[in-house]
């Protein structure tokens, strides 16, 4: 697997990939029939009635920024638990570097919601500390003030936010954040109570990382159930495919990007590093 680079105006957008798997269907609220129903799901999405996922790493560059959107989470059961979490946050650390973007170099990192803490936060022996020593942590209030009132919402990784928000580095953000000239957080509810996405609107061209709206490509036209308000959810990953714009996913395999073209989700053309 190579990075490859996306280009939206003058917003630079690079993906470092950390694994690319084939899983079964459910595991993505869908069902073997739903994937063999869609023509166009193989070879890039899907293979034999299974889905391919990534864990990987968006970076956005704007105006000297240098922004992180939902490094590697979801997977905390793999590379968050046990002592293979170490292994794991250096080998993604190791990577990020020979990409030419050290953890040090990024000033702000995105969540779309919490599913796993990822790669945002570092495992040490004393417990959590940022994954990005000099990076602010940008979730929803929504997400962050239903993670603190456990009686109603707790997601894996919950208790890794928490300590780092104790640490000062999470800031809890509105509904509409603009992060960077071109680059706006909006909030869209529907996967979980915080879940946001990432806009970016730069001379003319557009692009959107959708967070959790699709964890695959195949859920642009094939709603997933796995969602808190699945009506919601569908309703704003329908809108965003509708718009043809550029659409990137976290979870999205490799290029991890692609646009509707009328009849498919067609995977965009990379620059491979």
């Amino acid at each position: 697997m190579e990075v490859t680079r996306l280009d939206v105006g003058h917003v630079g957008l690079r993906r470092v990939p950390y694994a690319d798997v084939l899983v079964d269907a459910n595991v993505v609220s869908l069902t073997p029939d739903q994937v063999a129903s869609i023509e166009w799901a193989e070879p890039v999405w899907a293979e034999a009635h299974r889905v391919r996922v990534a864990a990987a790493v968006w970076i956005i560059e704007a105006n000297g920024r240098r922004i992180v959107v939902d490094p590697a989470q979801a997977a905390d059961d793999i590379l968050r638990t046990g002592p293979d979490a170490y292994v794991h946050q250096e080998a993604v650390a190791g990577l990020l570097a020979d990409a030419g973007c050290p953890r040090a170099s990024v000033d702000t990192v995105i969540a779309s919601h919490i599913d796993g803490i990822g790669m945002i936060a570092w495992a040490g022996d004393d417990g959590w500390s940022p994954f990005f020593p000099n990076a602010e942590v940008l979730v929803s209030r929504r997400e962050l003030d239903a993670i603190r009132d456990a009686t109603a919402y707790r997601p894996q990784g919950g208790d890794a936010l928490l300590a780092l928000d104790d640490q000062g580095v999470v800031t809890a953000i509105g509904d509409e954040h603009v992060v960077a000239d071109g680059v706006t957080v909006v909030w869209t509810g529907g996967h979980c109570p915080g879940h946001q996405i990432v806009q970016i609107d730069s001379h003319g061209s557009e692009a959107t990382l959708v967070g959790h709206l699709a964890l695959t490509p195949l859920h642009c036209v094939c709603a997933s159930t796995g969602h808190l308000d699945p009506a919601v959810a569908t309703d704003a990953i329908d809108r965003l495919r509708d718009s043809r714009q550029l659409l990137a996913g976290p979870l999205w395999p490799s290029p991890g990007a692609a646009r509707w073209n009328g009849n498919a989700m067609q995977a965009v053309a990379a620059t491979r590093h």
